[in-house]
């Protein structure tokens, strides 16, 4: 089922929306509860821990609550467009600091509710938004097209959500810090621009995609039930080990790149730090459809080992790169940009692809919940490995400041930035390699069970047709008997 290139467009609008809101917490969010909010890394870590165990609980709730909706403006795309507005107003409560220097766990209890308050509005929209790429098309090209263009403006809404930010709200050499002269009003203000944005572009993108596939028959599974049946699919299983590690490993880059960028460099915040967040982003949009060509040629699977491993040997060079030497830096983003969008892209376009697998063995259709299983794995895998990082940053010595103010860090504090940055993600992208490996989702298999699908539902519309013939004949007859006997 073909796509046309405005309404993938259209789609890929809705992870710009969500990346922006996305990067803007993954680069600088742990970054702005230690070095602007005041509160340690330790209790930072247990926000972030709390509140991705609850984003991951509403994350199948809301999956099968998509599965149950029916509504004029289609299963997922009525979250998108009235769920927007929310999403955005609660982003900003993210930016606020509640109390004073030695308020502890007050702030830790204000951010943990704030976060977790988020992470319910960004489930209500980002599940649905989600699913509906397999209810959008069951072409397996088409979903690795789909998902390119997807990740090139996620990447887009990284840029925004990552690069301008820094240069309007980090450091003392931002925009709106030299306007207030106060980083945490710098924060909340840049906050509120981006909300405003990505609100618009979400309904936008809401407004302009269509759902076509139709559902095989409802899911009416409990949810121990659908997690059992998920997992005896070594499909399930195996592409989504894939897609946690790659995920989990691109997450730790982002929670550590400003500690790497601003401390263990030494280049502060503001426009370098725009620059040094800029270049991986542009160069993983530029290389983009590299990679989508290359899995059109050769499977997905393939293609994937290839960047992983080249992912690997790249990042190696962080726990090298001399502080406040540009062009050594600038090399470093630019290679880790061409390889990060492969890890980007290609879990992303073999995910959907286990919703026809569950479909051909369970004979049920359930993107919902499949979907809400997905991120429900996730946010725990992604909370867990945040907060270790946090708690590895306090090990080796980290200090906490309020509004901004530079603290000089010890060499044990740094080096270990470098080495989480350096060895941590290569290595989990190395072993999602096995995963991927043995998921067995190439174009011929996925292609010969939508085949078999389409056989399946053929004959079920044949059946339909042929009892609602018959009851026809049967309801003409008894009518022309009583006809007769008058």
């Amino acid at each position: 089922m073909k796509l046309s290139v405005k309404e993938k467009v259209c789609y890929g609008l809705g992870d710009l929306s969500a990346n922006i809101l996305f990067a803007a917490i993954s680069f600088y969010l742990l970054y702005f509860f230690v070095n602007v909010g005041g509160l340690s890394p330790g209790l930072a870590s247990a926000v972030f821990l709390i509140a991705k165990a609850w984003d991951a609980i509403t994350d199948y709730l809301m999956g099968r609550i998509t599965d149950k909706t029916r509504s004029k403006w289609g299963k997922r795309r009525v979250y998108m467009l009235f769920g927007a507005l929310p999403y955005g107003l609660c982003f900003l409560l993210l930016w606020l600091v509640p109390g004073g220097a030695d308020q502890q766990w007050e702030k830790m209890l204000y951010y943990t509710f704030a976060y977790m308050l988020f992470n319910t509005a960004w489930t209500v929209v980002y599940i649905p938004y989600n699913s509906v790429t397999a209810n959008m098309t069951d072409d397996y090209d088409e979903r690795t097209s789909l998902n390119g263009i997807r990740i090139a403006l996620a990447n887009v809404g990284l840029i925004i959500g990552a690069a301008v930010f820094a240069l309007l709200a980090d450091g003392v050499e931002s925009v709106f810090y030299g306007i207030f002269g106060d980083s945490k009003r710098a924060y909340l203000l840049a906050a509120g621009i981006f909300a405003a944005i990505a609100v618009a572009i979400m309904f936008f993108s809401g407004y302009n995609i269509k759902e076509r596939v139709s559902d095989a028959p409802e899911n009416d599974k409990g949810f121990f039930t659908t997690l059992k049946e998920f997992f005896k699919l070594p499909e399930f299983r195996n592409i989504m080990m894939c897609y946690l590690l790659s995920m989990v490993g691109f997450d730790i880059i982002m929670a550590v790149f400003m500690f790497f960028i601003n401390d263990s460099l030494g280049f502060g915040g503001g426009a370098m730090a725009m620059i040094f967040v800029a270049i991986p982003l542009v160069c993983a949009i530029a290389s983009s459809a590299l990679w989508v060509k290359l899995s059109e040629k050769y499977n997905k699977h393939k293609v994937y080992v290839v960047a992983c491993v080249y992912m690997a040997f790249v990042l190696l060079f962080a726990i090298f790169v001399p502080a406040e030497t540009v062009w050594s830096t600038v090399l470093l983003c630019v290679f880790a940009g061409v390889g990060m969008s492969a890890i980007q892209i290609l879990p992303y376009a073999g995910v959907p692809d286990v919703i026809e697998v569950d479909e051909y063995v369970n004979g049920v259709r359930r993107e919902g919940a499949y979907y809400g299983i997905t991120q429900f794995m996730y946010k725990i895998a992604s909370g867990v490995s945040i907060a270790l990082v946090s708690l590895v940053l306090e090990a080796f010595g980290y200090t906490e400041s309020m509004d901004g103010t530079v603290i000089d860090q010890p060499d044990s504090a740094l080096m270990a930035v470098r080495v989480v940055l350096g060895v941590l993600p290569g290595v989990i992208f190395l072993v999602s390699i096995v995963f991927s490996h043995r998921a067995n989702m190439g174009r011929d298999r996925f292609n010969a069970i939508k085949e078999e699908l389409a056989k399946r539902r053929a004959a079920a519309e044949d059946d339909v047709s042929g009892e609602s013939a018959a009851v026809d004949t049967a309801d003409s007859a008894s009518h022309g008997g009583g006809k007769f006997a008058e």
